[in-house]
């Protein structure tokens, strides 16, 4: 049986996009996006992101670095069988351990490949050592777990269908709630009332953003916390503020993220 996970420091999560066709934009990644999307939903906002290239010392300073501030990590890409794939050997080198040819994995390759085992497809059975092989039963491309760190392949479609997957083996968590509230004002107005509403209100986090080009208003601002309460009387000191200086465009209702409709 899979085990899930216990928190021992805050819950958080960073992701890390692996290779050099992204850093060189030969292709466009899409896996950032969606995980942000199902991740957030699922109560864990990355709380990083870095995008890195295919290097063994560069990935593993990076999940080394990363593993000692956030709870879990996530990697992108990298775990094919060519020259430069390097994920596995790179969290091998984060974790100080070798890399072993993991008997669940070279099963699940041998049934995929029909028992024809390349020394290219060998070499994706190459895991850091006390690694673990997640999901192989169900088809797709497993999760391959070593501790916190859960390396994903990068091909879309073999990520997109690991990630609910993935969530299902972390502790569960309310997801946040979200309002925001649209101004016609530029943000130099009231740049110092907001900061002392947040200072007030360290339960929520406030954004303020820009918006050009759009004649309806000219400032969103959003309002988060993992309690719908806060979040509403947040929301409706903002919307007072605004409405004393006829800046007040419109207001979005609070929602969970866990209940708002992404297109699955």
């Amino acid at each position: 049986m899979v085990r899930r996970f216990s928190i021992t420091r805050n819950s958080v999560l960073a992701l890390v996009i692996i290779g050099d066709e992204i850093l060189s934009g030969k292709v466009v990644d899409e896996n950032l996006p969606f995980m942000i999307d199902r991740f957030s939903r699922a109560g864990y906002p990355p709380c990083e992101v870095r995008v890195i290239g295919d290097d063994v010392a560069l990935i593993s300073r990076t999940v080394r670095e990363l593993m000692e501030h956030y709870s879990f990590v996530v990697t992108t890409g990298g775990v094919g069988p060519t020259h430069d794939d390097l994920t596995h050997a790179g969290v091998a080198a984060a974790f100080g351990v070798p890399l072993q040819a993991n008997s669940d994995m070279l099963a699940f390759l041998s049934a995929a490949h029909n028992n024809r085992l390349t020394s290219g497809i060998r070499r994706m059975a190459m895991l850091p050592q006390g690694s673990e092989v997640i999901g192989r039963e169900d088809g797709g491309w497993p999760i391959i777990r070593k501790r916190n760190c859960f390396m994903l392949p990068g091909l879309p479609r073999a990520l997109q269908d690991k990630i609910p997957r993935l969530i299902a083996l972390l502790p569960e968590l309310t997801p946040a709630w979200d309002a925001a509230v649209y101004l016609d004002a530029e943000e130099v107005l009231f740049a110092e009332w907001l900061e002392q509403l947040q200072r007030t209100h360290t339960e929520v986090s406030i954004g303020s953003y820009p918006v050009s080009r759009n004649p309806e208003y000219k400032t969103r601002i959003t309002v988060s916390a993992p309690y719908r309460e806060p979040v509403v009387e947040v929301q409706h000191q903002i919307e007072r503020f605004a409405r004393d200086r006829h800046w007040y465009v419109r207001s979005d209702v609070p929602a969970s993220r866990g209940s708002i409709a992404h297109g699955g």
